[in-house]
């Protein structure tokens, strides 16, 4: 995928992609959501990567 394509998440959401295919990311794609948040996305399976918010705090070893 291309910049500037939009695309459809997992989740329902549309997401513009920043960098696609044409960057040096293997496994993943930076999107722009409708809402203007800019995060990461799965290559494969088109998920939101977890944002700082959702892990801030909180050790890698504690999670369940």
């Amino acid at each position: 995928m291309k910049k500037d394509e939009v695309i459809k998440l997992s989740d329902g959401q549309k997401a513009t992609i920043i960098k696609g295919d044409e960057a040096d990311y293997k496994n993943c794609y930076i999107v722009q959501l409708e809402n203007g948040q800019i995060r990461v996305v799965d290559r494969k399976t088109l998920t939101l990567a977890k944002s700082a918010g959702e892990t801030k705090g909180k050790h890698s070893y504690y999670r369940k």
